[in-house]
């Protein structure tokens, strides 16, 4: 099953001291599976290019984040689990270490919450903490 939904996403980070927030709305695709659901949105970015990402939430505790664009971006999020995450940019490639203290989830058919923060590192030295808060609901 596969519907259509107006996504809301928060995104709130604290790098290096600097604290930013971005929240952007839009259509996405959520799509139900036997032990996980898939997020489908694209986002537009600030210079017209566009960027597409999927996440993919197995059991309410692994976020897998896939982001196609100007920056790319392999993420696997676990609560307690640090896993490296690629990115490459116009500026190269770099990997990252990235673990979670919070997931949590309620979605369903008709939409529901998603909600989850990690923490980065660069090679073990810590980075910053980014928190995403999105909300599914239905169209019409």
């Amino acid at each position: 099953m596969k519907k259509e939904f107006l996504i809301s996403v928060l995104t709130k980070q604290l790098i290096e001291g600097e604290q930013e927030e971005l929240e952007i709305m839009t259509k996405a695709f959520l799509e139900l599976k036997q032990d996980s659901y898939v997020i489908k949105y694209t986002e537009e970015e600030e210079d017209g290019s566009k960027s597409e990402t999927t996440l993919q939430v197995e059991n309410k505790k692994r976020i897998t984040v896939s982001r196609e664009g100007t920056i790319s971006t392999h993420m696997i999020i676990e609560e307690g689990v640090r896993n490296l995450s690629h990115h490459v940019t116009p500026y190269g490639a770099f990997s990252m270490g990235v673990v979670a203290d919070k997931i949590e989830s309620d979605i369903s058919e008709k939409g529901g919450i998603l909600r989850f923060r990690y923490m980065t590192d660069l090679e073990n030295a810590p980075l910053g903490e980014i928190e995403f808060d999105i909300t599914l609901n239905p169209i019409g």
